[in-house]
């Protein structure tokens, strides 16, 4: 019993942290908000009549796409990674007499903003991710600006660099390391040249008791080396030092 109880308590947790994000607002100013990137979170917009609201997406995206539930109520505006929603005033028509004997009355009227009609949703497409939005009509609550934050992204990105530096470093041993120990201690080595092989022929060998060198003019074409053992082939590592 006590088992079923923690399963039922795990699985309302985790029903929670997938539902509505409200972006966390600053320290500075409520109407400044920030928020966490995650491709299954809807995140809320509070918006007011009279007032415009700006999306901030991250620096190397570009807004391609914009849709609405609600295109009469809401002006949205793109301008590279940024989008600027603002609630707006429509005309509808109406007619004032029905009275099918009689010439029917056309009139228009202006239907102003009003927090429960206006609710709806809004889907965002950018060159790299999609965002889904709930707006909504608060005064008490609206938001002026909403800026994105990528840790996962950030944390790729670190991870890509620490990789190359690691790369670089590795690369920059093995030269310090054909730099330090070239002085030739083995000249004992002789070669069989096949036919037609002329072009690929090194032009001398010898090793240092480490690394085996392979030296070839720059008329040559470098070929692949294989050591040759036990009456087996093997491919070999090879480094290529210009001098």
């Amino acid at each position: 019993m006590k088992n079923l109880k923690r399963l039922i308590m795990l699985f309302c947790l985790f029903g929670v942290s997938y539902g509505l994000q409200i972006p966390q607002t600053s320290r500075y100013d409520k109407k400044i908000t920030y928020a966490v990137f995650n491709a299954h979170d809807v995140f809320k917009i509070s918006a007011e009549n009279g007032y415009v609201t700006v999306i901030e997406f991250g620096k190397d995206e570009r807004v391609v796409n914009v849709s609405t539930g609600f295109n009469e109520g809401w002006e949205l505006i793109d301008r590279g990674n940024l989008l600027f929603i603002k609630p707006k005033a429509y005309t509808t028509k109406y007619i004032q007499n029905e009275n099918p004997e009689e010439q029917n009355a056309i009139s228009e009227i202006i239907v102003d903003p009003t927090p429960n009609q206006w609710k709806t949703n809004l889907i965002v497409t950018t060159n790299l991710n999609m965002y889904v939005f709930e707006l909504t009509l608060n005064s008490k609550q609206k938001i002026y600006k909403l800026s994105f934050t990528y840790p996962q992204k950030e944390l790729e990105n670190i991870q890509k660099l620490q990789a190359e530096l690691q790369k670089q470093i590795e690369e920059d041993k093995l030269d310090t390391s054909l730099n330090r120990v070239s002085i030739p201690r083995n000249w004992d080595f002789y070669m069989k040249v096949n036919k037609g092989s002329e072009d690929i022929t090194p032009n001398f060998a010898y090793d240092d008791g480490v690394f085996t060198y392979l030296g070839f003019d720059n008329t040559k074409t470098f070929p692949a080396v294989f050591a040759y053992e036990l009456g087996k082939e093997s491919i070999l590592n090879t480094h290529i030092k210009i001098t």
